[in-house]
């Protein structure tokens, strides 16, 4: 078990969709969102796996669904870690910050 995790992480898969703020308050934000699903989840943050890495330290927002009805949930994240599971295929953590 990591030692520095404050909170502890429970499975949760969902699709999402992210879109990159950037490092810098001034960069502006990317056009496309890009898709995601979920793998875990917890008060200070949550892992998502797909076909694209977003880069350490960027600042992006996810968007969550909470119902099977057209709900969701906008989340500012930061990206902690980026890990290549398998040719075409990341995981990345994020770091809730609001």
């Amino acid at each position: 078990m990591n030692k520095k995790r404050l909170a502890i992480r429970f499975r949760y898969k969902c699709p999402v969709s992210y879109t990159v703020l950037g490092i810098e308050p001034t960069q502006p934000p990317e056009k496309v969102a890009v898709q995601a699903e979920t793998v875990d989840l917890s008060n200070g943050g949550m892992r998502i796996k797909g076909e694209r890495a977003p880069k350490e330290g960027v600042l992006i927002k996810v968007q969550i669904p909470v119902s099977e009805h057209d709900v969701m949930v906008p989340v500012l994240t930061e990206v902690r870690w980026v890990k290549e599971e398998r040719p075409g295929e990341y995981q990345a953590g994020l770091r809730f910050l609001m």
